[in-house]
Parts: C-alpha cells; sequence; structure tokens
C-alpha cells in the first residue's frame, strides 16, 4: 500500500492574457451591437390598398429586464423605483421561515398599467397573472421572484415610479 495524494481536481496553470487583443474584441462586439441597435430602432410596416401604399414607421419597444435583490428586515421591506415603457422587475427575496408573503405594488399614476406578472418559487414553479395586491401562501420555502410589468392585454406599456412592499407572515 502506498499514499499517493494526488488532487481530484484539475489544476490550472497560469497563462498569458492578451490585453490588446481582448481590447479589440470588445471593440468589435460594441460596435456590432451598436449597430444592431440603429438597425431596429424603427420598423417600417407597409398596408397596402388598392391605390396607393401607406408606410408607417412604429418604434420597436426594447424590453429589459432588471432584477432587484430585496432585502427584508424586522418581516418587511419596502422599494421606491420608477420604470420605463415595457421594462419588468423581477424582485428576488428570500421568505426564510414565513408561510405567507403580503405583496402590495402601488404606482403613483392610479390608472397605470402595472401587475404583479408572476411568483417563482425555489423550485421553479410559477404562479400568476395577479392584480396589485395579494396575499400569497408560500408551498416552497427559499427564494422567491416576483416579476411585475405592464398587462399585455390591458393596453399600452406604461412608465412612471411606483413603490413595492413586501411582508412575511407567520
Amino acid at each position: 500500500m502506498s499514499c499517493n495524494l494526488e488532487p481530484k481536481t484539475p489544476v490550472v496553470k497560469p497563462s498569458e492574457f492578451d490585453q490588446k487583443a481582448y481590447a479589440v474584441q470588445i471593440k468589435i462586439e460594441r460596435d456590432s451591437i451598436k449597430n444592431l441597435y440603429k438597425d431596429s430602432k424603427s420598423v417600417k410596416k407597409s398596408v397596402s390598398d388598392s391605390t396607393k401604399t401607406i408606410v408607417q414607421n412604429q418604434p420597436k419597444f426594447k424590453i429589459t429586464t432588471d432584477t432587484i435583490q430585496v432585502k427584508i428586515q424586522n418581516g418587511k421591506a419596502k422599494i421606491d423605483t420608477a420604470k420605463t415603457a415595457g421594462q419588468r422587475f423581477v424582485f428576488v427575496l428570500n421568505s426564510d421561515t414565513a408561510n405567507k408573503l403580503s405583496l402590495k405594488i402601488t404606482p403613483k399614476d392610479t390608472v397605470a398599467n402595472l401587475r404583479i406578472n408572476q411568483i417563482i418559487d425555489s423550485k421553479n414553479n410559477s404562479d400568476g397573472p395577479f392584480g396589485r395586491e395579494l396575499e400569497y401562501a408560500i408551498k416552497e420555502k427559499g427564494i422567491h421572484k416576483i416579476i411585475i410589468s405592464e398587462s399585455q392585454m390591458a393596453g399600452k406599456p406604461w412608465a412612471g415610479a411606483f413603490t413595492f412592499e413586501v411582508k412575511l407572515k407567520w
């Protein structure tokens, strides 16, 4: 018998880093993204009529998603934020030992097209859509994601300020 103490994990040796080649690669990627964004700013739509063709410029909405880590203190949290048209927010929080979540979104504009779209639990089970206020029974404890955005069935994309509130209940 012998003691062979070689690590099972492979060891990676340091390698040379070419800063100039990396800078060139980043510049090429940025330029291609800028060109792609310029091309997609407006989409031309043709509607053909028996007498003429109407060309309309329609802006293309860029959908962005922002993730916010919610820091819960004393079983509750409140976040004031603002969104642009078409933007989605994902609020990530740890339900810890709670049995229920109390969620509320309050836009500054009372007729805002804004709602709680989905709740995704730690096992990636999703539930929704909901309204602006909700008492949600927690089935799986752990990390929960609350997705806030517009209802695509209820009108135009909305932009403005709103407040997100969460309370953990036992």
